[in-house]
């Protein structure tokens, strides 16, 4: 999936693919701090959102992440904060879909761009890291969101 799709307009196979996601049969919640907002935008882009969509939080500071979470996570951006944050987001529906992720900003720190993106559901969890490669925050973004989508795609339908 090609940066400027994610953000800009998707083509025909991107539509598809979100059309895919809408249909499968989940009740999503999504938790999504850091990076991943190109793959909110697609999801609530796409006519039909609401059939996949019940919720979205945006926890974007400390403060509110600690406060989703009803705790402070040792790492804002780390596997075990995903994992959490997918597992808050199943308690409201069918399927969890949490990001976390440390992008380019102003203030570059020279951390390591990463992201870590964890989908639950009361069957399964599939978590996975993401390493970033240098560049600007929305090619970061693009890329990140378009592995986000992929893997809600392969994710199944209920049951399965």
């Amino acid at each position: 999936m090609e940066a400027s799709g994610i953000i800009f307009g998707m083509k025909d196979d991107e539509s598809d693919l979100i059309e895919g996601i809408h249909s499968s049969g989940w009740k999503s919640v999504w938790a999504v701090t850091g990076g991943g907002m190109g793959a909110v935008h697609c999801i609530l882009a796409h006519p039909g959102a609401s059939r996949f969509v019940l919720d979205i939080r945006i926890p974007y500071s400390r403060e509110a992440l600690n406060d989703f979470l009803g705790e402070q996570p040792q790492f804002a951006c780390s596997e075990e904060t995903a994992r959490k944050m997918a597992a808050k987001a199943l308690e409201k529906g069918t399927l969890g879909v949490a990001c976390t992720a440390v992008l380019q900003s102003k203030s570059d720190n020279k951390e390591t761009h990463r992201a870590f993106i964890c989908i639950q559901s009361s069957e399964k969890t599939v978590c996975e890291r993401v390493d970033l490669n240098p560049g600007t925050r929305s090619d970061q973004d693009a890329y990140l969101s378009g592995v986000l989508l992929s893997m809600l795609s392969k994710f199944g339908c209920p049951g399965a």
